[in-house]
């Protein structure tokens, strides 16, 4: 191979790079979350924030793919969607963890990766002829989901406290996560399969991506049967700008780039705690 091919190969952003920027983008989208209260934040700060999740979703996707070893890299993202999960049910089960105006965040991202990563599973096992096995993993989040629903209501909410009914239903959301109940539910989880299953076509996987963002920005106005405006379009409705997310997908040289695989773990959980307990402390002063 000549230096000048592996220059050429190296043009455009790795793994890593796509990832830092995420981290950036979703660092504002979260400032605007957090502290939106206080009026000063920009809307802005969400529009660029839309990119975020694409992106994470676009690398999470690649990880599995490449990873050598994809049961660690499932318990990993596993251990970390219990803890949030159980962080998340407590501080709003307890009312002395939660903000001034009742504000609790719903951040947990881990979780839909988990269902997204059982479900990829299941597309593997379908390409390897195994249907019934694959069809069933895909299913399978949805299934418990709705079990784990109708045994809750029969067996254990008739015959406990409501506090002692949170706090099973706390232990056993954190472990099996309900594919509509995660952040981003359905829409996320499409995103992802879209991204997954067009992953060997860039062409076809960055067509149909565009599209599908587009389709859900014009069908969600219409199920909540409200018409679609220029600026409901920067105020309400602006997901479609995750569409803008193709950028980076697109200048993606196939590399992983540096490997620091523990500073996503780290810096996702750690923001969101730290700007929880930033924004409790100002909402505190303020009011």
């Amino acid at each position: 191979m000549t230096l000048e091919n592996s220059t050429k190969e190296a043009k455009g952003f790795t793994g890593f790079q796509i990832k830092l920027l995420a981290l950036i983008f979703m660092l504002l989208d979260h400032i605007h979350y957090f502290f939106e209260f206080t009026g000063k934040i920009p809307v802005a700060f969400s529009w660029i924030g839309r990119l975020a999740g694409e992106m994470f979703l676009f690398t999470m996707i690649e990880g599995y793919i490449h990873t050598s070893n994809r049961k660690k890299y499932f318990k990993r993202i596993y251990l970390m969607s219990i803890f949030m999960s159980l962080v998340k049910y407590i501080i709003q089960f307890y009312q002395p963890f939660q903000r001034g105006d009742g504000f609790c965040p719903e951040n947990g991202i881990f979780s839909t990766f988990v269902i997204l990563i059982i479900i990829f599973k299941g597309i593997d096992y379908i390409k390897e002829k195994k249907i019934f096995k694959g069809i069933g993993l895909i299913l399978s989040p949805f299934i418990i989901s709705y079990a784990i629903a109708i045994v809750f209501q029969l067996l254990i909410l008739p015959f406990t406290s409501i506090d002692t009914a949170n706090i099973i239903y706390i232990i056993i959301t954190s472990f099996l996560p309900h594919p509509f109940m995660v952040e981003g539910g359905i829409y996320v989880i499409l995103t992802g399969l879209i991204l997954y299953i067009f992953h060997e076509n860039r062409k076809l996987q960055f067509i149909s991506f565009g599209i599908f963002i587009l389709a859900w920005m014009i069908g969600m106005p219409l199920v909540y049967i409200r018409p679609i405006s220029l600026k409901l379009m920067f105020t309400d409705y602006y997901e479609w700008m995750a569409i803008f997310a193709l950028i980076p997908m697109f200048l993606y040289n196939g590399e992983k780039g540096k490997s620091m695989k523990k500073l996503f773990y780290i810096f996702y959980p750690a923001h969101v705690y730290i700007l929880y307990g930033l924004s409790i402390l100002l909402y505190s002063l303020r009011y």
